[in-house]
């Protein structure tokens, strides 16, 4: 290594490290910016230094965005797990006490989860300072991982566990899934046999990921093709539409028979071979040793439990 390289990495100032790996994990300038509270052109001169101070390109721009070139990604796969191995150190040592504290947490999750948390989540801050919101997850599974590596939520609750190391996840509670139909179904009332299954019209509730359907997430068999109803994308408004017509749907057990008395539903095993979906929470791996984001993920995974088993 020449003196000047040496002087160079001696000088270097670290800050530009840490812009950098933000800049990766964001691949915008942009959004880089947000996170880090800092101007665009701040940003943008910070990874220009610290290309200067290095010698070598760090990035190239690909469609609208900019990706780490094969230098900068070895750069980013070596420094990030440093970075996120100091974040935990220091995180680790902060106190937190929820009877005094008055953060705000934010939490994305379905709206099947929502409906049943919530009302255990009242109850269990009732006396405690902090506070936790529950948000509708966006329809894009990258939306959501962004906006947990940016820090505009502090956990998710999802079907899918994360794909990347940079993301923890904790299975916490599995949902059944059950056929719905109305009480005054003039064919089907106690049990349902696979020919009314597949003859009847079907009312069916779209996951926002990859545009799957429930029927064919939780079948351990491929499914024949189903005649449409009407599709829905709320699972209060497809409970309600059930006991309005003669069509059949499939729904979350633990969601749907506290509103089966209302709607006058039925609740029917399913007439072939299923599986439960699984419930995961999901949070930063950086975040793993911060005494608040352990707290508010054992508050939820017990909650989780009590919502499941009753």
């Amino acid at each position: 290594m020449n003196d000047e390289l040496n002087h160079k990495l001696a000088t270097l100032d670290l800050n530009l490290l840490r812009v950098f790996c933000v800049v990766c994990q964001q691949s915008s300038i942009t959004r880089a910016a947000e996170q880090l509270a800092l101007t665009q052109s701040s940003v943008s001169n910070a990874i220009h230094r610290l290309k200067t101070a290095l010698d070598c390109e760090l990035f190239i721009r690909v469609g609208r965005g900019i990706e780490p070139t094969a230098s900068g990604l070895h750069i980013f796969n070596s420094v990030q797990p440093m970075l996120d191995a100091i974040e935990q150190t220091l995180r680790g040592i902060s106190e937190f006490d929820p009877h005094t504290s008055t953060r705000v947490f934010t939490i994305y999750a379905n709206e099947s989860v929502i409906d049943l948390l919530q009302p255990l989540l009242d109850e269990a801050l009732a006396s405690l300072s902090v506070r936790v919101v529950l948000r509708n997850s966006p329809v894009l599974e990258s939306e959501q991982y962004q906006d947990l590596q940016m820090q505009k939520v502090d956990l998710v609750i999802d079907i899918v566990p994360p794909k990347v190391k940079t993301f923890s996840f904790q299975k916490i509670a599995q949902e059944k899934i059950v056929c719905v139909v109305r009480d005054q179904h003039p064919q089907i009332t106690q049990q349902l046999s696979r020919e009314q299954y597949f003859a009847a019209e079907h009312i069916m509730y779209r996951f926002h990921r990859d545009n799957m359907r429930v029927a064919d997430i939780i079948s351990n068999e491929p499914l024949p093709e189903r005649t449409l109803y009407c599709e829905q994308s709320s699972l209060l408004s497809m409970l309600s539409l059930i006991s309005k017509s003669d069509a059949i749907a499939i729904a979350p057990y633990a969601f749907t028979k506290n509103y089966a008395e209302l709607f006058k539903l039925n609740i029917i095993e399913l007439p072939f071979d299923t599986r439960p979906i699984e419930l995961f929470s999901i949070w930063p791996s950086k975040h793993a040793q911060d005494k608040s984001c352990i707290w508010l993920r054992q508050t939820i995974e017990t909650l989780m439990e009590q919502a499941y088993s009753a």
